[in-house]
């Protein structure tokens, strides 16, 4: 994706969560509606198009491509994710996500649309679905197959696989109070709980930001071994590393999650992830359920330090 495209990108989050925007945007999506109403007699599909906000990025994608694969196999009807700018990588690396993929040049007005939120993974999927998903089309990629077999040098049965999202999340105020969480706090805590269960031979960190976990996230050294380069291949060698391990803890980031099903799937991993994934999803938990990314094994990492939750925007 070029700079032009990223920066169209965090625009059309940050304009969209203003307070006009947001009042704005609900006043489009009655009229949408109604629009759509009108138009549903003669958008009969059978094929499904699933559109996707601008900002989604690969981890967000991936839910869609799911969406698209189960309810293709369940109706036998053709189901896709149009395609976004950025997806290029992910279809090269992943083959089989192509015949899933639709140029917005050509959806048919025929076509049944419906905007892709599929991300409550307890909910929407069942494990039978995800496992074939995993199986049938991403562990099926030889160059994925690749960068597994060079992650296994770096993670063996008891290494420690941390991830850790910063990017956007905190170089963009809007995304930041929405998803920013208190990193190092939270390591912290995470780390003590995973000991309670585990010691790690050694730690892996893979990062989109490894020189601030350098900086930041010393104290590892001291429960383990703790490398914060690069094992190589780039963010799908960081995909494979998570894919690889057994023991993870996880940042509140989709990319990290999807690492975590592969590898619940490949071989069980224990997972552990912090008790919420963005603002907006904290202001409307009830009963202190875990994020609805969350699978059920995983463990939900809550403050003890009297906090409700590890975003900066509520401590």
């Amino acid at each position: 994706m070029s700079a032009e495209e990223e920066n169209e990108r965090i625009s059309s989050y940050t304009k969209r969560n203003t307070g006009l925007a947001k009042a704005q945007n609900f006043v489009k999506y009655r009229a949408r509606q109604v629009i759509a109403k009108c138009i549903s007699v003669v958008r009969v599909g059978p094929e499904k198009v699933y559109l996707i906000p601008r900002i989604a990025r690969g981890g967000n994608w991936l839910y869609e491509w799911m969406k698209a694969h189960a309810e293709r196999q369940e109706t036998g009807n053709d189901v896709y994710v149009v395609q976004m700018p950025g997806m290029d990588v992910w279809l090269e690396e992943f083959p089989l996500l192509k015949d899933f993929t639709l140029d917005a040049q050509k959806i048919r007005f025929r076509s049944l649309r419906e905007t892709g939120m599929h991300q409550r993974i307890r909910e929407q999927f069942t494990e039978e679905q995800i496992q074939r998903f995993i199986q049938e089309v991403l562990l099926s990629s030889e160059s994925f197959q690749q960068k597994i077999a060079h992650a296994q040098k770096y993670v063996g049965e008891d290494t420690l696989v941390i991830n850790v999202r910063r990017g956007d999340y905190y170089s963009h105020p809007h995304i930041h109070k929405n998803f920013g969480i208190d990193t190092v706090a939270y390591l912290h805590e995470a780390t003590q709980q995973m000991l309670k269960v585990h010691t790690p031979s050694n730690i892996l960190v893979t990062s989109d930001d490894t020189q601030w976990c350098a900086e930041n996230l010393g104290f590892l050294k001291d429960i383990a071994p703790t490398q914060f380069e690069k094992i190589g291949y780039g963010m799908f060698g960081d995909f494979a590393a998570l894919s690889v391990s057994r023991y993870l803890i996880l940042t509140n980031t989709t990319f990290g999650y999807w690492g975590a099903y592969i590898a619940t799937v490949r071989q069980k991993a224990q997972v552990w992830a912090p008790n919420v994934h963005e603002l907006e999803q904290s202001l409307r938990q009830i009963h202190s359920q875990p994020p609805f990314q969350h699978q059920q094994s995983w463990i939900s990492v809550a403050p003890t330090d009297g906090y409700r939750s590890w975003l900066e925007s509520e401590r």
